[in-house]
């Protein structure tokens, strides 16, 4: 009987352990295209990129298209913080002002 319980508390201490390892950092591929709100041309952003970063969109999102394997989250503060928007992996979306000008993806 005594030793059920330490079973149980070497079972429990594996699973933390695996839990707490930290996640390896994933980079976004593929290609993101977005349409400049401040000039109306088609720009690529450079991919692959690491997952989490915040990148700058200059001149502004005023559609996306994200051909990449993460998905996209949209902002216009430079801390990714305020959220303008989502473009799902393969997917395309319009934005209205105030235009995005982060991205994070993962």
């Amino acid at each position: 009987m005594t030793r059920l319980p330490a079973l149980a508390l070497s079972a429990l201490a594996t699973t933390l352990v695996a839990v707490s390892l930290p996640v390896p950092a994933h980079a976004a591929t593929g290609t993101f295209f977005y349409t400049r709100a401040s000039n109306g041309r088609e720009t690529t952003l450079n991919i692959p990129t690491p997952n989490g970063a915040c990148l700058p969109v200059s001149g502004g999102a005023r559609d996306a298209h994200n051909d990449t394997d993460a998905d996209a989250t949209m902002y216009t503060d430079s801390n990714c913080t305020v959220f303008a928007g989502f473009v799902g992996s393969r997917n395309f979306e319009t934005f209205t002002a105030p235009f995005p000008t982060f991205v994070k993806f993962g």
